[in-house]
């Protein structure tokens, strides 16, 4: 498993709150109906073969144009339906997204027509490049495919070489691992570690038959290993539509930024954005540091310590919950395989699996932490319960953070209703291997920075009426004690062990890599080729006329606001 992104804090801005409404619902882990339609969207520049991919991918040269040359031959998202082994798939080809005719708006006016082409069920986001062409307009295609399609895109990517010949998927991971093992990785690898796993690398060869069918068979087995990992659930309208109103929230949020030297430095960095000289991700950690807030760490809670971690029961539907071991629960597993010997079953009680435990119904809820920056991911199945987040009372939760989370000398009973505007994640899975869910970065944006906490709750005493949950992960606030050391943001201490964060055990904390590559590093990654198109123009603070003191302050160094590769 490559390892991850880091992502940091941004404030939770009161004047969007009411994007809540009262409980947004949202359904989880059931995923589609097997074998229903599914879609394959091919992403990437001009002239990096999506079309030709598409064409094998349909077993029909002919039906996707392809280009001869740099410019699209592509100027609007196309789609066929093919039936591959019983199923029916949806083939999307998309527009060249780094055309250079193309301006923003225009990429923008694109993408609005995406979502009336393309079926509701997404279960794979294939990013294709030329083999040993991985230049700089790839790497800005890439950022922007991501900027269009959220974060949690990644759950659903992949890399597909095309034009590699007699090479086999073997041979070109093995070379990725050799040339990413290098003293000066190339710009390929940056797009590698942000991928789920190596499995999700492809190698598209000659255009004969007899390749194609073996290419075309891989393609689809990779979509259908992609779907089940993600418990069915695939990409959809609902992700793109969010993820798309996140950058205008991000702007109405640096409209709040009070320093006018901090709003111009965000105005061009957010120009880079749309240009794909820089990522979401570095205009956001500019934003958090002007709203000065803390660093995010991530949170894993997976029952190894044989505790609830953060968690306590609200009631008293269980006389001891905690959790089980995988050997006495034959049949349990996770998908990812990253189970470990414990996980949580409200179906049992005192560590005990009991007979008529699908009648059980109970709460448990975490201690209040303040939302940090990425979103909250879970393995679960059954089908009695959910799992949500809700906003919790400021002032209560400060309080108990003070207390050392105590929250049985802060909250009558233990039990205060569950705030109005909670996001709920229901889990409908009969099956005994536990899936993946989550409630993406977008979902969240709202609450980010804000008092919060978590509920799993069972609320349902039918067959599979319970929920069963392992390695759940959520982002929570450091705050810096020394309130006026400029560095607070990146020296914060960890939460106390008390608080729900301890380094081993139930409620860990993931080790990461810093939140962003510098920003003004020059990019000595990216292999120049004869076929890389020009770079963009690069926003800069010279030209602005802005200090050293306000990039320094937003962690960008004053000469060039770009991004290392």
């Amino acid at each position: 498993m490559f390892p991850s992104r880091p992502m940091h804090l941004s404030s939770g801005m009161n004047f969007f709150a009411w994007l809540l409404g009262v409980g947004i619902i949202f359904d989880i882990v059931g995923g589609a109906a097997p074998n229903s339609p599914a879609a394959v969207v091919l992403l990437g520049p001009s002239g990096s073969g999506k079309s030709e991919t598409g064409n094998t991918l349909l077993d029909n040269i002919g039906e996707f144009t392809v280009s001869a040359g740099l410019e699209s031959q592509t100027r609007a998202p196309g789609a066929s339906r093919v039936t591959y082994e019983g199923r029916e798939w949806q083939i999307v080809d998309t527009p060249g997204y780094l055309d250079t005719s193309l301006t923003p708006a225009q990429l923008d006016e694109l993408l609005a027509q995406f979502a009336d082409v393309v079926i509701d069920h997404i279960v794979a986001l294939v990013f294709v490049v030329p083999y040993g062409r991985f230049g700089d307009a790839h790497m800005r295609a890439w950022r922007l495919s991501r900027g269009a399609f959220g974060s949690q895109s990644l759950k659903f990517a992949a890399l597909a070489f095309t034009n590699c010949g007699d090479r086999s998927e073997a041979d070109v991971r093995a070379e990725i691992v050799k040339i990413c093992s290098g003293p000066t990785p190339p710009a390929v690898c940056t797009v590698v570690g942000q991928l789920e796993d190596a499995s999700r690398i492809l190698a598209f060869g000659k255009l004969e038959s007899e390749r194609r069918a073996l290419d075309r068979s891989r393609l689809f087995e990779l979509a259908t290993g992609i779907e089940s990992i993600n418990g069915g659930r695939g990409y959809s309208h609902g992700d793109f539509r969010r993820t798309r109103e996140r950058r205008k929230l991000m702007a109405k949020r640096m409209e709040g930024i009070t320093s006018e030297e901090d709003r111009r430095l965000l105005g061009l960095l957010f120009a880079n954005v749309e240009s794909g000289a820089q990522t979401d991700e570095e205009l956001l950690h500019a934003l958090e540091k002007a709203e000065g807030l803390g660093e995010t760490v991530r949170v894993v809670v997976d029952f190894e310590d044989r505790t609830l971690g953060p968690f306590y029961q609200v009631g008293a539907g269980w006389r001891q919950p905690m959790p089980v071991p995988y050997d006495s629960m034959r049949g349990y597993m996770t998908a990812s395989g990253s189970g470990a010997h414990l996980f949580l079953h409200t179906g049992t009680d005192s560590g005990v699996r009991l007979r008529h435990g699908d009648k059980r119904v109970g709460e448990l809820r975490s201690r209040p932490f303040f939302l940090g920056s990425g979103d909250i991911s879970w393995e679960a199945t059954g089908s009695g319960g959910f799992i949500a987040l809700c906003p919790a009372d400021p002032a209560v939760a400060a309080a108990i953070l003070r207390a050392g989370g105590d929250v049985t000398d802060l909250e009558e009973d233990g039990g205060a209703p569950p705030a109005s505007g909670c996001l709920e994640r229901r889990v409908r899975r009969e099956s005994q291997e536990l899936a993946r869910g989550s409630l993406s970065e977008d979902d969240l944006l709202h609450l980010r920075g804000s008092a919060v906490y978590l509920r799993v709750v069972d609320d349902r005493p039918n067959g599979w009426g319970f929920v069963a949950l392992d390695n759940l992960a959520y982002p929570s606030v450091v705050f810096a004690t020394d309130s006026n050391s400029t560095e607070n943001s990146t020296d914060a201490p960890p939460l106390r062990a008390s608080q729900g964060l301890t380094e081993s055990g139930s409620a860990r904390l993931l080790e990461s890599e810093n939140a962003a590559t510098t920003p003004g590093t020059p990019d000595a990654n990216t292999v120049p080729t004869p076929d890389s198109e020009p770079a963009p123009a690069i926003a800069t603070l010279e030209d602005e006329g802005l200090s050293s003191k306000a990039a320094e302050a937003l962690d960008v160094p004053p000469a060039v606001v770009t991004a290392s590769l």
